[in-house]
Parts: structure tokens; C-alpha cells; sequence
């Protein structure tokens, strides 16, 4: 009898990876935006329209192959970004349309930057916080919510509360075939069909007559806004407690707060009101979005702030916001200066990635 090596079998190689394909998801999000915001021909709208749903649809895929072949360091920050990209591109341009209340969108996008920030604050103090699976339930709400909505603008409206029926229905027989293998449930499936139900029942007792006059959109966001600051609930209360603990809030917290209200709240709702600037708004907002991912990624591993320093940006947000907001220069200046905040926005970022490369790379956790 042969003694054992202990030895472990080497991991077979996967011709795609977990990280391969979150890539490959946010490089697909332009399709859609773009879509949403020229409004082309019905034909590309609805391949828009399919294109972003197998985009938001294959969310798990990567989750799943990286808890086949081990997590690694990049996967733990490209796929949470990945997802608050999703819904950037897709949500920002109906606000460009006045299809999404800027209220809404702005609400949804300050409390992901303030969330994030509080993350890395977290980290910074060596304090960990239990996280409930309400994280994963806002996802789906965001996602699932944008989705229904898609339905209500582009579906005519006598079919729209039916093809919502539809859709409802199937995540019921999806949850129940769920339940009845595993004898459990996910709190995302099982709640799904009762969003969506909500949506259908609102659609029924007042469908829209027009572009206008969409109450089941605005169910959509009012509820998307509800979950989204209810999951985030447990960080807020946590990081304050930490905050107390650990000798209170420092000048680089009251800096991170700020950058979230700027490009939340002076940003985001300013395309309802000047829907020219959308593209360098979504590019800046990406961005920021990405940055605050790397420093989730730093402050968790080095236990200090990013290199990507986020005073100027913030300052160039709120630049652009007042002056756009109070009408303080005339529009052309004001495109070029969102053009000049959203390139600012990226090269800070890639400077940001580029410095703590080495943390950031290819490693497994």
C-alpha cells in the first residue's frame, strides 16, 4: 500500500474565469446606455433592451464560477462594481428623459457613494460588521425594479400589466421549484414575485396612458429607493457606533461624506433639468462609483485610504452642480466643464488603480 503525499490535485484550468466574465459585463453596459439615451429605432431599443436584461440576468453567473474556482482579490472588486455600474447606465438615462424622478436616482446613487465610503472607514478602524442578506436583496430590487419599468415604457400599455403577470408568475413557479429541491429560499427569490405583484397591481388599477403618466414606473423607484436605504441601514448604525469607539469622526470622513452628497444630490438630478449633460454625468459618476470600489479594496487590505484622492472630484461635482443648478454660465461653458470634470473623474481614477496595483491584482483571497 502506497503512503499519500497529502498532496492537493491542481485546479483544473478554466478557459473562462469569474472575472473574464465580469469584464465582459461591464464592457456590454455602453449598448443600452447609449440606447436609452438616443432612443434609436424600435428594433435596436427592444435588442437594447434584451441586450441589458442577459447583462443583469447573468449577475450570478460570475458569483457562482468564483465560488467554483476560489475568489480572488480583482473579482472582489469588479463584481460589486460591476453591479452599481449596471444600474448607472441604465437608470441615468431615463432621468435625461425625465422617464425617472431625479429625486429617485439621486437618493439610490447617495446612499451607494455613502455606504461605500463608510465601508472603507470600517475597514480603516479595524472594525467588521455582520451584514444582513439585505445587500443582496437591494441588488435584486434595483435590478428586478428597472427591469419592470423597462416594461411599462416599452410594452403598450393594454399588454404592459399582463407581460408583468407573466413575468411575476414565473419567479413564483421558479421560487416554489426552489423551495420544494432545496427546502429552503433565498430572501431575493422569495421576494421578487412579491415585488413584482406589487408593480402588476399597481399597473392594473391605473395603467398609463402615455410617457407622462406612468404610476407603476413611479411604484417602480419609490420602492427601489425604499430598499435601497433600509439594506444600508446596519452600516450606518454600525459605522457610527465605530466611530464613537475608535475616537470619532476624522477630516477624511467628513471629506467622504461630502463627495457622496455631491455627486448624488448636485449631480445626479441635474440631467432632469439639463439632460445635454448626461454623458459626461454618467461617465464621472462611473467613475466615482469605481473609485470607491478600489478604496474598499485598499482599506480592507492595507487598512488606510486609497490613493485616489476624492477632494478634487467632489469640488469639480460641485462646481458643475451649482453652476448648472443656478444657471451661473452659459450652457456650452457648462458642457465643456462636465466634459473636463468626467475626464478628471477617470484619469483619478486609473491613477488610483495604477498606485495600488499590487494590492488590487490578479491574487487570490
Amino acid at each position: 500500500m502506497t503512503e499519500s503525499t497529502g498532496s492537493v490535485a491542481p485546479k483544473p484550468r478554466r478557459w473562462i474565469t469569474a472575472n473574464q466574465v465580469t469584464i465582459i459585463r461591464i464592457l456590454a453596459l455602453p449598448f443600452p446606455c447609449w440606447a436609452l439615451l438616443t432612443r434609436p429605432p424600435d428594433v435596436i431599443m427592444w435588442a437594447a433592451f434584451v441586450f441589458g436584461a442577459v447583462v443583469g440576468a447573468t449577475d450570478f453567473v460570475d458569483g457562482w464560477m468564483a465560488r467554483r474556482d476560489g475568489p480572488t482579490t480583482l473579482g472582489g472588486l469588479l463584481d460589486p462594481v460591476a453591479d452599481k455600474l449596471f444600474i448607472a447606465m441604465l437608470l441615468l438615462p431615463l432621468v435625461a428623459h425625465d422617464e425617472c424622478p431625479g429625486w429617485a436616482a439621486g437618493a439610490l446613487f447617495t446612499r451607494e457613494l455613502l455606504i461605500t465610503s463608510l465601508r472603507s472607514s470600517m475597514a480603516i478602524r479595524e472594525q467588521k460588521l455582520k451584514t444582513s442578506s439585505l445587500g443582496k436583496l437591494k441588488t435584486v430590487v434595483q435590478m428586478g425594479g428597472l427591469a419592470a419599468f423597462f416594461l411599462t415604457i416599452f410594452v403598450p400599455a393594454p399588454a404592459m400589466p399582463w407581460s408583468l403577470f407573466g413575468c411575476t408568475t414565473a419567479f413564483l413557479l421558479l421560487a416554489l421549484w426552489w423551495f420544494w429541491r432545496r427546502k429552503e429560499l433565498p430572501l431575493w427569490l422569495g421576494f421578487t414575485p412579491v415585488l413584482l405583484y406589487t408593480i402588476f397591481a399597481v399597473a392594473m388599477l391605473r395603467p398609463s396612458t402615455g410617457p407622462g403618466d406612468n404610476d407603476a414606473g413611479t411604484t417602480v423607484f419609490i420602492l427601489m429607493v425604499f430598499f435601497t436605504w433600509v439594506s444600508g441601514f446596519d452600516y450606518l448604525t454600525g459605522s457610527f457606533r465605530a466611530f464613537r469607539a475608535t475616537g470619532g469622526v476624522t477630516l477624511p470622513d467628513v471629506a467622504r461624506v461630502v463627495w457622496s452628497c455631491a455627486h448624488g444630490l448636485a449631480l445626479v438630478p441635474l440631467l432632469g433639468k439639463q439632460p445635454s449633460l448626461a454623458v459626461p454625468v454618467i461617465i464621472a459618476l462611473c467613475a466615482e462609483l469605481s473609485l470607491g470600489g478600489v478604496e474598499n479594496l485598499v482599506s480592507a487590505e492595507l487598512k488606510r485610504w486609497g490613493r485616489g484622492s476624492v477632494v478634487p472630484t467632489m469640488l469639480a461635482a460641485l462646481t458643475v452642480g451649482v453652476a448648472a443648478w443656478f444657471e451661473l454660465v452659459p450652457l456650452n461653458i457648462l458642457e465643456m466643464g462636465a466634459w473636463g470634470m468626467a475626464i478628471f473623474s477617470v484619469v483619478n481614477l486609473l491613477v488610483a488603480f495604477v498606485l495600488d496595483r499590487k494590492v488590487i491584482m490578479d491574487q487570490p483571497v
